[in-house]
């Protein structure tokens, strides 16, 4: 991908974090679901935007003659991770919708089995924890059915911590052409 095409850096290492972010995903989901469906996934996603919106930060600098105001280093990083971030968010909305719809109630059944046998060892060895018991409670009655406005919703709170980040980072890329 030429500069020519993408003259915003973001947008080329946008589209490579969401290419990275697929296949991440799909590896997981052929791996290891339980990690795919938790905040796991999420932090790799952050983890792979981070490190994608840093390259598109040092390559809008290298296009500035190796300067880079907050600014200037902060567009592309953030369009990096906005791009990054929507196309995980609808990697997942896809997969637990359409591509696996049993995936939801699957993780659900994984994570209540993994709270009763919490509970079980805590009974075993005496220990008698009316936190547990609620946790297991409010876990039944959860729904982990992903709808598109709680992907939405999901997505655009996530936009807050990847701002923060992306500004972050942009710090770190600076600095100013001394007059």
């Amino acid at each position: 991908m030429s500069n020519a095409s993408y003259p915003n850096p973001g947008i080329k290492w946008g589209l490579i974090a969401s290419a990275v972010i697929v296949l991440t995903g799909l590896a997981l989901y052929y791996t290891d679901q339980q990690t795919l469906f938790s905040l796991k996934f999420n932090f790799i996603q952050l983890f792979i935007c981070a490190v994608t919106g840093l390259l598109a930060g040092l390559e809008q600098k290298k296009k500035a003659g190796g300067y880079s105001s907050f600014k200037d280093g902060l567009k592309p990083i953030f369009i990096t991770f906005v791009i990054g971030t929507l196309v995980g968010t609808l990697f997942m909305y896809i997969i637990a919708n359409y591509v696996d719809p049993g995936l939801p109630a699957r993780m659900k059944a994984e994570d209540l089995k993994a709270l009763e046998q919490m509970e079980a060892n805590q009974k075993a060895a005496g220990i008698n924890d009316r936190r547990l018991s609620e946790q297991l409670t409010i876990l039944k009655q959860q729904d982990y059915n992903l709808t598109l406005v709680a992907s939405l919703l999901s997505y655009l709170t996530g936009l807050f911590l990847d701002f923060v980040i992306a500004a972050i980072l942009a710090v770190v890329i600076r600095n100013k052409r001394i007059a």
